[in-house]
C-alpha cells in the first residue's frame, strides 16, 4: 500500500494579499511571489500524489500592512474567511493555518484565535518568527502563547519579511530566503528555549519549525555546550537538547541527503512532516528532491505523524 502524503508547509496567496504585494513590491525583498490560484495547488497535489495540505499564508501582514494594527486585523480576517471558504468546498483534501495580527497586539491577536480556532475550524495557527525585531519567546507575547496553550493548538512557524534592513544588499542583493531564512529559525526556536517561553507558556503547544528547522539541528549541541559555560538560561546542555527536541520539523527544501539525514537523526520519534513549499517550489523540483530522499517508509512515518497533529485526518 502506498502511503499517504499531508504536505504540512504548501503556501497560498489569497486576493487581498497579492493586491498589497503589487501596491508595494519591496515588501517581496526580491521574490516575486509565484502566480497561485486554487486550481493550482490541486494540480500540484494530483501531480505529486498528495492526499491533503494545510496551506498557510507565507507572508508576514504586519509587514504587509507597515504596522497599522487595525488594517493586519482586518486583513487577517479577510484571508482565513477565504481560506475557510476554500477548505470548505474541499474538506478531505485542504486544511488551514489562520493568519494572525502581530502577537504585540494582544487583543486582536487572541481574538482572531478564538475565532479562526472556533468558528472557522482551522487546522492550527501561523506565526513568524518574530515581529519588530521580537522573536516568539519575547514576554510581550506571552499572553499570545497562554491563549495558543490554552487550545492545544499546532503551530507552524515561518521565517519573517520583516527587518529588510538584515538583508544583505553589496554588491547585490541576497533575497533573504535563500540565506538568511534558516537563520531566523533557528534564532526563534533558541530564543524560546532560552528564555524559558517553550516550557512556561507553550508546553501544550505543537510547534512546527518550516525547512527542517533551519541550522538547528547542526548547531543545537554547540549552543547547548556554550549555554552551560556561559549560564545563559541556567539549564544543562541535556535539559537543552531535550527542549528542542520538542519541536516539529517539517521536511519542505531539505530534499538533500545529507541534511535529511541530519534531521531524521535528530528528531524526535514522530516529529517529522512532509512538506514542499509550494508554490515557491515547483513541480519539478519537489519531484527531483522527494525523488532521492523521500522512499515510502520517510513518507509513511510523516502520515502518522500528521494524524497525530490532526486528528480529523484519520476520518
Amino acid at each position: 500500500m502506498v502511503p499517504l502524503k499531508v504536505d504540512t508547509h504548501q503556501h497560498v496567496f489569497p486576493p487581498p494579499v497579492r493586491k498589497a504585494i503589487e501596491r508595494n513590491p519591496a515588501l517581496a525583498q526580491g521574490i516575486q511571489p509565484p502566480p497561485w490560484a486554487p486550481s493550482t495547488t490541486l494540480t500540484f497535489m494530483e501531480h505529486n500524489s498528495i492526499n491533503a495540505a494545510i496551506l498557510s499564508c507565507p507572508m508576514s501582514l504586519t509587514a504587509i500592512c507597515q504596522d497599522n494594527a487595525a488594517e493586519t486585523a482586518t486583513l487577517a480576517r479577510e484571508v482565513n474567511l477565504y481560506l475557510a471558504s476554500l477548505c470548505d468546498q474541499h474538506p478531505t483534501q485542504l486544511g488551514f493555518f489562520a493568519s494572525l495580527p502581530s502577537p504585540a497586539d494582544t487583543a486582536r491577536c487572541v481574538e482572531e484565535i478564538r475565532y479562526a480556532l472556533d468558528v472557522l475550524k482551522a487546522d492550527g495557527v501561523a506565526l513568524f518568527t518574530s515581529y519588530s525585531d521580537k522573536y516568539l519567546g519575547h514576554p510581550d507575547f506571552e499572553a499570545v502563547w497562554q491563549e495558543l496553550n490554552t487550545w492545544k493548538a499546532v503551530v507552524f512557524t515561518h521565517p519573517t519579511m520583516e527587518d529588510r534592513h538584515k538583508s544583505i544588499t553589496e554588491p547585490f542583493t541576497i533575497p533573504r530566503p535563500l540565506l538568511d531564512w534558516s537563520h531566523e529559525t533557528t534564532r526563534m526556536a533558541v530564543h524560546m528555549i532560552l528564555t524559558g517561553a517553550l516550557r512556561r507558556y507553550a508546553s501544550d503547544c505543537q510547534i512546527i519549525l518550516s525547512h527542517g528547522g533551519g541550522t538547528l539541528p547542526f548547531v543545537a549541541g554547540r549552543i547547548a555546550d556554550l549555554d552551560t559555560q556561559t549560564r545563559v538560561s541556567g539549564k544543562s546542555a541535556e535539559e537543552f537538547l531535550a527542549e528542542t527536541r520538542l519541536f516539529y520539523f517539517d521536511l519542505a527544501l531539505v530534499g538533500h541527503e545529507m541534511p535529511l539525514k541530519i534531521v531524521l537523526d535528530f528528531a524526535a520519534d514522530g516529529h517529522v512532516l512532509y512538506g514542499t513549499d509550494f508554490p515557491f517550489v515547483r513541480d519539478e523540483a519537489v519531484a527531483r528532491q522527494w525523488g532521492v530522499v523521500g522512499g515510502e517508509e520517510l513518507i509513511s512515518k510523516t502520515w502518522k505523524t500528521a494524524q497525530t497533529l490532526f486528528p480529523r485526518l484519520k476520518d
